[in-house]
């Protein structure tokens, strides 16, 4: 999982950063934050849900 961050911009607005990689800009900074929760947070559940699709399809021993 790459990481989620939240970088003030020049214009005095913030960006939404994963990685490298730019994924909003133009944003204050509560939307911003607001924002890279909600990316964290639904990596985290698709985590979660990879997680138990790979349990359930092994046979048990």
């Amino acid at each position: 999982m790459q990481k989620v961050t939240v970088q003030p911009s020049r214009d005095g607005t913030h960006a939404v950063i994963r990685g490298n990689k730019v994924i909003v800009v133009g944003l204050s900074p509560d939307d911003a934050q607001n924002y890279a929760a909600f990316l964290r947070a639904s990596e985290r559940v698709r985590q979660t849900q990879r997680l138990r699709a790979t349990t359930v399809a092994q046979p048990a021993p």
